[in-house]
């Protein structure tokens, strides 16, 4: 039996695809499988599969009309023989020792049910100052207790280095399509059914900036799309059952979460930093809308030292 079965869906990748191949095959964890999904690609991206096929057994191809990627990483995943899956976007690359480490992780770890790793971007001069500033957000995320904790400032685990346990994969119903995020939408979805996530603390994916990139192109990945799927997630999660919370944030996004929030919140506040004084307007619960990573570590220590408990009595969103 196969030790993981690697899911990559492809449309439209020609320029990429080979290497994105190559990088898989050689992993030094050789028993892998990969289930390839060309989604109704329009270049040569079926042609470049079937011929990496012929030459090497461990890769299955289907070919499909487009549906999108939350259909092609179900149908992979019904492919799919192994106990762990991993993800890989036909774009990017994994270092040679990815999945020898991720599994190791999980040995050491038996609890945890989605193990990433940490990541890099290339080519350097493509990546803008944001996407930098995204990355090593992402990359101090370790453990599932910060991880949780950012759950709602953006996607604290890139779907491309996923390692998931098949079991929990399953249990949790796939991918769905919702017009968002596919990726943010599981992962709240396991978090709030209590799986447990992990993350290697290495570099060992390199994802590829360019401008065709899903995420700069594809519509459910637009801040209003996202804004939506945290929406929901805040109403099934913290703002469920409870009274009407505070707003507390700075420009753009507390307009703009105020607006979203509409009545779930009985008033909002522009403060941007803690203070004694500050105190006396705020009553959990509270929702922090700040987009700055060194604001919302001033927040966290301030809130937690008066005796609140994140998640409980505040939760951060972006």
């Amino acid at each position: 039996m196969v030790r993981l079965s690697v899911l990559l869906p492809v449309r439209d990748a020609e320029p990429w695809l080979a290497t994105s191949l190559a990088s898989l095959a050689r992993q030094t964890v050789a028993d892998h499988e990969v289930i390839a999904v060309n989604d109704g690609s329009l270049d040569r991206s079926g042609e470049i599969l079937e011929r990496a096929a012929r030459r090497d057994a461990r890769i299955v191809v289907r070919h499909t009309e487009r549906r999108g990627l939350p259909a092609a990483l179900n149908l992979a995943l019904s492919l799919a023989r192994a106990p762990w899956i991993a993800r890989q976007d036909a774009d990017d690359v994994s270092h040679r020792v990815r999945f020898e480490r991720q599994l190791s992780f999980a040995a050491a770890h038996p609890d945890l049910d989605v193990i990433g790793t940490r990541l890099r971007l290339f080519p350097a001069h493509a990546s803008g100052t944001g996407m930098r500033r995204w990355v090593a957000w992402h990359n101090s995320l370790l453990d599932h207790e910060a991880m949780r904790r950012e759950l709602l400032i953006d996607s604290p685990l890139a779907h491309g280095t996923a390692l998931i346990r098949r079991s929990r994969l399953a249990a949790e119903g796939g991918w769905q399509e919702r017009g968002w995020a596919e990726d943010l939408d599981l992962w709240v979805r396991m978090f709030r059914s209590g799986a447990r996530f992990g993350k290697v603390p290495e570099a060992l994916y390199g994802w590829r900036q360019h401008p065709r990139s899903s995420t700069r192109t594809d519509v459910r990945y637009a801040q209003e799309r996202f804004r939506e799927l945290k929406l929901g997630a805040l109403d099934a999660g913290f703002l469920n059952g409870r009274q009407p919370a505070t707003l507390i944030g700075v420009g753009n996004s507390l307009s703009n979460w105020r607006v979203s929030l509409g009545t779930r919140i009985v008033r909002s506040h522009a403060i941007r930093r803690p203070s004694p004084a500050a105190m006396a307007l705020l009553r959990p619960p509270l929702v922090i809308a700040l987009m700055a990573a060194p604001a919302r570590e001033r927040w966290r220590s301030f809130l937690t030292e008066t005796g609140m408990v994140e998640l409980s009595d505040f939760i951060f969103v972006a």
